[in-house]
């Protein structure tokens, strides 16, 4: 799930309130260039000087550049300058200052910002880790954050999404995912899952490797746009392959040919509501349901979920025989609402360790 924080505004939109304006001080300096150009105008209208010839005089004046005066002045004139000069040099260090200023606060609060996400990270464990935040990742993020999982982001351009900078307390690290050190800041040792959303096939192989190796025992599920490369990223060690335009086909093909089927999955499987969900509970390996049968179980009349099958050494038994006799490394895979799933979870909690 997202870690939330505390309410806050948004990043961009407390700066924005908490920066100094330069208003006042960019006024202060505009009105001394108008007041030194038209005042040397003034010194100068008996001699064959120009407009151009007094904003000059002030400019140089205030910037304190120091070149010699384009025309005499006398000592009006001189004592005139010498207002211009202090007046234009302090307006023009107030606003050096107030910019410098507001570059500081936002460089001390992206600082900040990092330190508070990594230290979240750091406290990360079990956690999903999405790497890309294109179309797809983005689905994919939006579905794990339904679904209430913990996971971070993996991105270069996060700072170009306006959707993603509208929530400030998701959990994102910006990076080349390629890079080792990217994913280790993004917690790869204590990550349970790893979802690569990358449209390259070269990065989507890439960072495969990469994470098998950081921890071997990370679930990968990777995205193949082409049917060639699906062999590469297995041999890689990505454990499910997905065809994002593939699934699409099949769905456009199901609508058209299995339109009631279709629409039930549609309305009964999803993450709100009465709805059904539907998923995967790895058993811990103490636990009182090994050796018992399912009708010895009665999982339906205890929580109200049916169990759909049982994985054993990699293999699914689908809709498993109330015979089967659940054993050491089994899996289930089981179908029922939140509050069903919810009462399983806390069933495996009181029998199990």
């Amino acid at each position: 799930m997202l870690l939330k924080a505390p309410k806050k505004k948004d990043f961009y939109e407390e700066l924005r309130y908490k920066a100094k304006r330069p208003i006042l001080p960019i006024s202060i300096l505009l009105a001394v260039l108008v007041v030194g150009t038209i005042g040397y105008r003034i010194l100068w209208y008996d001699i064959d000087s120009t407009f151009i010839d007094a904003l000059y005089m002030t400019v140089v004046t205030i910037t304190t550049v120091g070149y010699a005066e384009i025309h005499p002045l006398d000592d009006v004139g001189r004592i005139f300058t010498i207002i211009i000069s202090i007046a234009g040099i302090g307006s023009l260090f107030y606003v050096l200052s107030v910019i410098m200023e507001n570059l500081f606060m936002y460089q001390l609060k992206n600082y900040r910002g990092k330190r508070k996400m990594l230290k979240k990270i750091q406290h990360l464990k079990d956690h999903i880790i999405v790497v890309g935040y294109g179309r797809v990742g983005r689905l994919a993020a939006e579905e794990l954050e339904a679904r209430g999982e913990t996971f971070v982001i993996i991105d270069e351009d996060f700072e170009e999404d306006a959707h993603l900078r509208a929530d400030q307390n998701m959990i994102t690290v910006r990076g080349d995912a390629t890079d080792d050190m990217i994913l280790e800041r993004a917690g790869i040792d204590k990550a349970r899952g790893l979802i690569i959303a990358s449209g390259s096939s070269a990065t989507n192989v890439f960072v495969t490797l990469s994470a098998k190796v950081l921890n071997p025992e990370i679930f990968i599920v990777s995205r193949s746009d082409e049917h060639n490369d699906t062999e590469k990223l297995r041999r890689a060690g990505a454990d499910r392959i997905v065809n994002p335009y593939s699934i699409g086909g099949q769905r456009l093909a199901n609508l058209m040919i299995n339109t009631n089927v279709v629409d039930f999955f549609q309305a009964n499987l999803g993450t709100e509501g009465d709805t059904l969900n539907i998923e995967n509970v790895r058993l811990p390996d103490n636990c009182h349901f090994f050796g018992k049968t399912l009708i010895d179980l009665d999982l339906r009349a205890k929580t109200g979920i049916t169990a759909l099958a049982v994985v054993r050494d990699g293999k699914a038994r689908i809709n498993p025989s109330v015979d089967l006799k659940i054993k050491k490394g089994d899996q289930l895979v089981v179908v029922g609402s939140t509050e069903q799933l919810a009462s399983f979870s806390k069933l495996i909690k009181n029998n199990c360790k």
